[in-house]
């Protein structure tokens, strides 16, 4: 018996089997991956219909309730082929337990204000507060709802897929605050509702921007601010040119999240940046055989977005204003080489230096939009 070459046979079998498994581990993962990958069930998308989670329905539902009304939101993602969206309501606690369609909107509406038929304060016979119902779905370029109401999916299917809802129930809200606007600042909106009447079943204030496009396209209102009782005003500051316009409402809103809205546009006003601070002028004199200078300033760049750049300047013997070199918005620092003192009676002095921040929207005259000048100090 030969155990060499039985040995040798031994581990050549060996050898092929580890490469065998080596190559069939990797073709595993693969087809796992790819069987995963390839489900019919997308779930970061909220409008595939095998989304067990929305079944195809916008995702975002929130509703707001007002006096005899309720505001529905949702989010609009924005996806091509999306044509409108129709809104389905139905009561709790009572007869009607069918969902109805009760409005629809173009796309790219986020919401709908829902005020056909609603009471407030709904209470059952032993007292319990009743509340609607509701549901959003989408239609397509083509025409096809989805989820579709006529087949809309069950929860005891298996996957179990979910139509979302959401409950809301009109009441009376509290009062709507009286909004005003604020001084003119750069690139901020200031609005106050001083003299507020709290009821006492005040809960909160909602404050909600859209930007005013000025164009046949619906608003779309987001939530930017909170604020408590004890804050009664909110600034905007987030604006990066002069001139956007913002639509607001400002809501009071009770325990029971119903809702008083006033409405108010206002635009950024028009004005320059804040004056560069800390400026400062160091003068280096150039050589011991003349009089020539370098003079070279500095001081703490400004942090507005709309920033353009900063523009220097000197004074003459005569004290005219004379523009210097423009800088760029992220300098914070620039040199002038060369300069000449200038006669001041009968002696010489340094120039006086200055500098103004800009913007990049032309004032109302048309020309750059500048600070007020700032003297230089000598460090």
């Amino acid at each position: 018996m030969n155990h060499k070459n039985h040995s040798s046979e031994f581990f050549s079998r060996l050898s092929i089997n580890k490469i065998i498994v080596a190559l069939s581990f990797p073709m595993l993962l693969a087809f796992v991956f790819f069987n995963a990958c390839t489900s019919n069930e997308d779930f970061a998308n909220p409008l595939d219909p095998e989304n067990l989670r929305t079944s195809g329905a916008p995702d975002g539902l929130i509703l707001f309730a007002g006096d005899k009304q309720v505001r529905v939101t949702w989010d609009d993602t924005g996806q091509e082929g999306i044509k409108a969206y129709r809104i389905y309501r139905r009561s709790t606690g009572g007869a009607d337990t069918e969902f109805q369609q009760v409005g629809s909107v173009d796309a790219p509406a986020n919401e709908f204000t829902d005020t056909q038929n609603l009471e407030n304060d709904r209470l059952d016979a032993s007292g319990r507060l009743l509340a609607y119902e509701y549901r959003i779905s989408y239609v397509d370029t083509n025409g096809v709802e989805t989820p579709d109401p006529a087949n809309p999916p069950a929860e005891n299917e298996d996957p179990r897929r979910i139509w979302k809802t959401a409950l809301a129930t009109p009441s009376v809200p509290p009062p709507a605050p009286n909004v005003t606007l604020g001084d003119p600042t750069d690139l901020t909106i200031k609005l106050f509702w001083d003299g507020y009447e709290f009821p006492d079943d005040f809960s909160i204030f909602r404050v909600y921007a859209a930007l005013d496009t000025q164009d046949d396209k619906p608003l779309r209102f987001e939530l930017i601010a909170e604020p408590k009782r004890d804050r009664l005003y909110y600034f905007d500051h987030d604006f990066q040119v002069d001139g956007t316009r913002k639509v607001y409402r400002v809501a009071g809103v009770d325990e029971f999240g119903a809702e008083a809205i006033t409405t108010i546009t206002a635009a950024v006003p028009n004005v320059p940046p804040a004056p560069p601070k800390d400026v400062r002028v160091r003068y280096l004199a150039r050589s011991l055989f003349n009089t020539k200078y370098d003079a070279v300033i500095s001081w703490t760049p400004n942090t507005e977005p709309d920033l353009a750049g900063y523009q220097l300047y000197t004074r003459d013997a005569a004290g005219k204003l004379l523009p210097r070199p423009a800088v760029g918005p992220k300098e914070r620092t620039f040199t002038i080489p060369g300069e000449d003192p200038i006669l001041v009676g009968q002696s010489l002095e340094f120039k006086k230096y200055y500098i103004t921040a800009y913007d990049d929207t032309p004032g109302p005259d048309g020309r750059r939009d500048e600070s007020a000048l700032v003297e230089a100090k000598s460090r």
